[in-house]
């Protein structure tokens, strides 16, 4: 039986997510692994220093990575990233696997069911939402952001069912407003000490802000659908000295209106990888990695349909002066089937480090080289990108992320080379133990040798930030 708490609980979540339907898009839970339930009802809420739901883009639950690449991530606000792909992520298996993370306290029902209810909005000014060079258009704009986690665990098990909504009203430019949906069903399976597997299936319908792709512009956004799905199976126990992961995952892209220039874009993407884990110090392992997606495109007359693959050696290592990290090198080939397309041979890296000088205060740094598929431009796009994030508690109430990312984009196949840089800074206070505001400002200033790419644009805006 649900008692009174819990029904107000449940028609608060419903009354955000209608109010969401109604006014506003995309942004990124910077949540933690669930803990053990009685902990996680007791204990106040992880804000992970200062870092904004409105500040990041793209990543569905633990699913998917940006198949359209960096080079969309500069062109559009980071609270309007509409994300796309399925790739490996590398990510780490000592908390969840594919279940979805969860924050705050939850919903308790008498079947074992645990609900995790969340929600942002934001209200801000974007003096540039087309990111063009001329004729630009400038707005103010609302976003909500409701999330719910369904969780269940059972015999050392996990599931959930999540549901993340993202959505955006222009006040000056409705036709670039946007509804966005993730659904997620994932179960994290232990077999033995050693085996486990971590599956997933989940649905999105997201779209392409205006001036993010080189698709001929619109007078609204490509939108599309996709159904996803990934599995992952590890052997090998935490701790020991070697772990092995087998992994796949696929994803059906569709795109719904502006089929004239978005036609060529549908695709299916395709992925499996390998990875292999040998500890040679206590808290350092070194990492081998092979990984390969195969893209078709649906359209019949597309030169693109190709098979990109990824060979990496690296280090993974944890809590080792101060730091934590991944560092992969290696190679990436994207070869294409028709022969009137030139084929890629680069060296490829990921790096993803977190550096903690202080308890209360951390540096991360992200970087890669990969080529990626092109939305229009040349061949394939060649990125090379390096952000550094500084998160910062002045108090136990008060902190501050800032931040900077420079992303270069060599268009192998035409003469055009972008170089994108974004600042940001944001300043963060916690009301209590369940709600936090903020007020957050990013830059991005793109310089391109094809003058018609060069835009500025700056996006002031203020957050709140509410869970159980």
């Amino acid at each position: 039986m649900v008692n009174f708490e819990t029904r107000s609980a449940i028609a608060l979540v419903l009354s955000l997510g209608l109010t969401a339907s109604v006014v506003a898009q995309e942004a990124t839970t910077t949540a933690q692994p669930s803990a053990d339930t009685q902990q996680a009802e007791s204990s106040a809420t992880n804000w992970d220093a200062g870092n904004s739901s409105f500040g990041n883009g793209g990543v569905f639950g633990a699913a998917s990575t940006d198949n359209a690449g960096i080079s969309q991530r500069s062109a559009a606000a980071a609270y309007q990233l509409g994300g796309a792909g399925v790739a490996s992520s590398g990510r780490s298996v000592e908390g969840n696997i594919l279940t979805s993370p969860t924050r705050g306290r939850p919903i308790r029902f008498d079947n074992g069911i645990f609900v995790y209810p969340s929600a942002s909005i934001g209200y801000g000014r974007n003096d540039n939402v087309l990111g063009t060079q001329t004729n630009k258009v400038s707005s103010s704009f609302f976003v909500v952001r409701p999330e719910l986690v369904g969780e269940i665990k059972t015999h050392g098990d996990r599931y959930t069912l999540s549901y993340q909504g993202n959505y955006g009203r222009y006040q000056s430019s409705s036709a670039d407003n946007f509804n966005h949906h993730e659904l997620w069903l994932g179960g994290d399976n232990y077999f033995t000490t050693r085996a486990r597997l971590g599956w997933g299936v989940g649905y999105l319908e997201k779209s392409d802000p205006r001036g993010s792709t080189d698709r001929a512009s619109s007078t609204e956004p490509d939108r599309w659908h996709a159904p996803i799905a990934r599995v992952l199976g590890i052997y090998g126990a935490p701790g020991s000295i070697g772990r092995l992961e087998l992994e796949g995952s696929m994803m059906q892209k569709r795109y719904d209106n502006n089929r004239a220039t978005t036609i060529a874009s549908d695709v299916d993407l395709n992925t499996v990888a390998g990875r292999f884990y040998y500890r040679f110090m206590p808290k350092t392992s070194v990492l081998f990695e092979v990984r390969n997606t195969w893209a078709d495109y649906v359209w019949a007359n597309s030169t693109q349909d190709n098979t990109d693959t990824r060979y990496y050696a690296g280090f993974v290592w944890d809590a080792t002066a101060k730091t934590t990290g991944t560092l992969k090198l290696g190679r990436a080939y994207k070869r294409f089937d028709d022969a009137s397309r030139q084929d890629a041979s680069v060296a490829s890296w990921e790096a993803s480090v977190r550096w903690a000088p202080l308890t209360y205060s951390t540096v991360d740094l992200l970087a890669s080289r990969a080529p990626l598929d092109s939305t229009g431009t040349g061949n394939y796009v060649l990125n090379n990108a390096t952000t550094l994030t500084w998160n910062h508690k002045w108090a136990s109430y008060v902190s501050s992320r800032l931040n900077y990312g420079v992303i270069k984009s060599d268009y192998k196949g035409s003469t055009r080379e972008d170089d994108t840089k974004n600042y940001g800074v944001g300043f963060f206070h916690e009301l209590g133990y369940r709600m936090r505001a903020g007020i957050d400002w990013t830059r991005t200033d793109r310089t391109s040798n094809d003058q018609l790419y060069n835009f500025k644009r700056d996006v002031t805006m203020v957050t709140l930030e509410a869970v159980l």
